[in-house]
């Protein structure tokens, strides 16, 4: 894909041109399309926010406040992070 204001070559999913700094979209689509790049790095902070809420509640598993309920937040995040790989992976 090139640019209309500098002809330099872009990447299907750059929303700027990276030498003048137009915009380059073309439509609401363009504007609407998924980033893969951008949605595989949020699904890995959301698999590593659930691994460490995880480990959060493993680790104060001795106090009294501990109940297995604990474990429904970071298994809800973790979930929500394999969704968004599925879906950052398919994307390509």
């Amino acid at each position: 894909m090139k640019c209309k204001n500098c002809q330099s070559d872009i990447s299907e999913s750059d929303f700027n041109c990276p030498s003048c700094g137009k915009t380059t979209a073309q439509s609401r689509e363009d504007l609407q399309k998924i980033d893969p790049q951008s949605t595989k790095v949020i699904a890995w902070l959301l698999l590593a926010l659930g691994v460490a809420g995880v480990v959060f509640v493993i680790a104060n598993s001795a106090t009294d406040w501990y109940s297995p309920l604990n474990f429904i937040p970071p298994a809800m995040v973790l979930i929500a992070g394999g969704l968004a790989l599925i879906s950052a992976l398919r994307a390509k």
